[in-house]
């Protein structure tokens, strides 16, 4: 399959609805969305900056704001799950934010 080909299959592929309604591109946006909120939920809470309370009512507030997290909250956060938000926050070269979860591993591996 040469090059054009490529791009008019993927060209179909886009323009191709899913059960959900969105095209594929859509869908990978909203992921990418959704992961980003939870990483960033579960950064306020693991750092101290809100409650899961405090989430909640923001969410009340603004329908934007959703409270989803990357752990499970309330439970201990796994250091697999700091790692991976480190490396989200990493990608989008917010080196303050993996600095202080880097802090946080640290910690916890001298313990």
């Amino acid at each position: 399959m040469d090059l054009k080909e490529k791009n008019v299959k993927k060209m179909s592929e886009e323009k191709e609805l899913n059960d959900d309604g969105l095209t594929l591109s859509q869908r990978y946006e909203l992921e990418e969305k959704i992961v980003d909120t939870a990483f960033r939920n579960s950064f306020k809470i693991v750092t101290g900056r809100n409650t899961l309370e405090d989430l909640l009512d923001n969410q009340h507030k603004d329908s934007s704001e959703q409270a989803i997290c990357a752990h499970q909250p309330g439970s201990y956060i796994e250091t697999e799950t700091l790692e991976n938000m480190l490396w989200h926050f990493e990608g989008s070269e917010e080196y303050e934010k993996c600095a202080e979860i880097r802090d946080i591993i640290n910690v916890r591996i001298q313990s």
